[in-house]
């Protein structure tokens, strides 16, 4: 049986993000999305969800831009003397260091659940910004804040679904290789580190090297290439307006392109020719684990398991 979920990341970045998450859930096969806590509109994120029960939220766990939401004395580490988050190259130097201590990203990802919970959403899932759950310190502080809360589901990190012939969906993709491979030189790492917590994860994850070129063939690609189990696709859908072009993140026009491929109504009927349930970590949460049968093989041969990039 092949399980997806379609995992819209961002809501609450700006509003223009905000709509385009909701309209690829209303129209397309989005199925959950993840809130920052410290987005620019994370209160319009809020009144859209409520508009849409249905919609999947978890907590997009953000340690690398714009403000926490902790005193910043009690995260020194994490922040700049400006008191704004520090940065991902910053952070990645710190926790190469171990100059991160753990409690304080326990406190500032208890401080952004606990402002979901206060705008009366619970979240059924945590992921973060930028991937730096990858790290193993980051990954053990999540993982223990994840069942402090009863959240039953984290993102598996590191790409281990995408569909053959990548190559043909874009050029660029010598660093963002090197970054996979290194991401996933600390699986192993991350595997202990969330098992330890008895944290539950999708077998497979995919959209990491198709981050900003998910067109409609590539998404198409990439539901052929699913393979038995529960798949998280992870894409950035939205509309490029004025705030998000006066944003720091590098996917701007390209999230209109993720958003076409993925609120397509017609694929909806596709995944239901080719047997893949469309789900949630919410639909999830109550059943059994998979097993986690992706521990077996987690490095699969290039050429393999949709690892081509050929």
């Amino acid at each position: 049986m092949r399980h997806l979920i379609v995992s819209a990341d961002d809501f609450g970045y700006t509003q223009g993000v905000n709509r385009g998450i909701l309209h690829a859930y209303r129209q397309g096969i989005v199925s959950s999305t993840s809130l920052l806590a410290n987005g620019a509109a994370f209160e319009d994120a809020v009144a859209l969800s409520r508009q849409e029960p249905g919609l999947d939220v978890g907590c997009h766990l953000n340690f690398v831009e714009g403000n926490p939401l902790s005193p910043t004395n009690q995260i020194s580490h994490l922040v700049s003397p400006q008191g704004r988050f520090a940065g991902a190259a910053r952070l990645a130097r710190r926790l190469l260091l171990g100059s991160i201590p753990a409690a304080e990203l326990e406190r500032e990802a208890r401080a952004q659940i606990e402002r979901l919970l206060q705008a009366g959403v619970r979240p059924t899932h945590l992921d973060t910004h930028k991937h730096t759950h990858a790290h193993p310190r980051v990954a053990s502080a999540v993982a223990r804040v994840a069942r402090e809360f009863d959240i039953l589901w984290i993102r598996r990190p590191f790409e281990n679904a995408a569909p053959p012939g990548i190559g043909r969906f874009g050029e660029r993709f010598g660093l963002r290789r090197i970054a996979m491979g290194f991401l996933n030189r600390l699986a192993p790492a991350f595997e202990r580190s969330t098992a330890a917590q008895q944290a539950r994860m999708p077998d497979h994850f995919t959209g990491f090297l198709l981050t900003g070129r998910l067109t409609r063939a590539a998404l198409v690609a990439t539901l052929t290439a699913l393979q038995p189990g529960i798949t998280e696709l992870m894409c950035h859908p939205g509309y490029c307006d004025r705030e998000l072009e006066r944003s720091p993140t590098h996917l701007k026009r390209e999230r209109e392109t993720e958003l076409a491929a993925v609120a397509d109504s017609g694929l909806r009927s596709q995944l239901a020719e080719q047997g893949i349930v469309l789900t949630s970590f919410r639909d999830l949460a109550e059943k059994p684990a998979t097993g986690n049968s992706w521990l077996a093989n987690p490095f699969p041969a290039a050429g393999t398991s949709g690892w081509s990039l050929t």
